[in-house]
């Protein structure tokens, strides 16, 4: 952790945001219009961009591409302040060894193309989006924060065999390209989030997932374990502050460690469903290899998956500071509720569940 330069930029900026049409994209996207800047959403898919963006603003551009394909992007970073770099590859809980290529492609070749072409473009900021899963575990007495080295099993691998080994490799390629002068005046923040939840998680992710299959009523019982939670959008005001106002390089926003049953309980609360009972976490995992079968043979998504358990056992056993960003960027996480909240209000407006409890 350092402290870094800060480079002068306009009151009204124009900032490019990848993944756009994610929980944390979108997040952003609709924070910095609200702030009075210019924004490019750089998406897959547009017409999805317009279902899920405010494109009657006129400060919003859309622009489709890949962020694998640097020439789809590269004319794009001419003027721009700022670029957020969220989009990754994350459906790392439920697929075959063989489809592990992606984290690799996505998170880690991608992430140093993009940063590369930001600063031969000159970009002032990059904010590159990574993980909590990228810290070592540590005990109550000495939390993890911005000086902690990765897990020691994701340590020095070639190649990405899992989403937080993605996002280790990610971070490691991108110190390496600032240590070696490449990124020039560029300054490089990583912003390290806990476990997102909030509105606008279309995809779903893991988090909308669970929570739209608690409000359906579908989930019987909660594992009692316990992970750290964060506001979609406190990740993106932490985002946009690290990016301006931020003395450091890297910012762990965690959030707060929340019992997994207390989560499912303020969704039942909001969604006006029964709460699943609470289970010991051996019986979770079994119910989700089940989930996992049943998933394979109907060729959807899981709500649970073993590998997604051993995440939230690892997570009971974790201990993570947020101090350096609430302090130095001014970011309390808002409580679950609020979040749990704002998750049912707009999937109502998505007429994703029923419009009243």
């Amino acid at each position: 952790m350092a402290h870094t330069h800060r480079p002068s930029l306009p009151a009204e900026r124009r900032a490019l945001v990848t993944g756009a049409t994610g929980l944390l994209g979108g997040n952003l996207v609709r924070l910095l219009l609200e702030q009075g800047n210019e924004v490019v959403a750089f998406v897959r898919d547009p017409d999805r961009a317009r279902r899920l963006l405010p494109t009657d603003d006129p400060r919003l551009r859309l622009a489709a591409g890949d962020v694998t394909e640097p020439d789809s992007y590269r004319s794009l970073l001419d003027g721009v302040d700022e670029v957020f770099h969220t989009a990754a590859y994350f459906r790392e809980y439920f697929q075959a060894p063989e489809l592990l290529a992606p984290l690799e492609e996505v998170n880690v070749r991608a992430t140093a193309a993009l940063l590369q072409a930001c600063a031969d473009a000159g970009v002032p900021v990059f904010v590159h989006t990574s993980s909590i899963n990228a810290l070592a575990l540590r005990g109550p007495e000495h939390p993890a924060d911005e000086r902690t080295p990765p897990p020691e099993r994701f340590a020095g691998l070639d190649r990405s065999r899992c989403y937080p080994s993605s996002k280790v490799r990610a971070e490691e390629v991108v110190a390496d390209l600032v240590a070696s002068g490449r990124t020039g005046d560029t300054r490089v923040v990583v912003v390290l989030p806990g476990w997102m939840w909030g509105p606008g998680d279309a995809g779903p992710t893991s988090a909308g997932r669970l929570f739209l299959d608690v409000a359906k009523g579908s989930v019987r019982a909660a594992p009692r374990l316990a992970n750290y939670v964060v506001d979609a959008r406190d990740v993106a005001l932490a985002c946009v502050r690290a990016a301006r106002t931020g003395r450091h390089d890297r910012y762990v926003m965690a959030g707060r460690k929340l019992p997994l049953p207390r989560l499912i309980q303020a969704i039942a609360d909001a969604t006006g469903v029964r709460a699943p009972r609470p289970v010991p976490a051996g019986l979770a995992t079994a119910a989700a290899g089940l989930m996992e079968l049943r998933a394979t043979l109907t060729g959807t998504e899981p709500t649970a998956t073993r590998t997604g358990i051993g995440v939230l056992k690892e997570g009971g056993r974790r201990h993570i500071s947020s101090r350096l960003a609430e302090e130095d960027l001014g970011v309390a996480p808002r409580p679950v509720t609020d979040t749990i909240a704002a998750m049912a209000a707009w999937y109502r407006e998505q007429d994703m569940i029923p419009t009243a409890p």
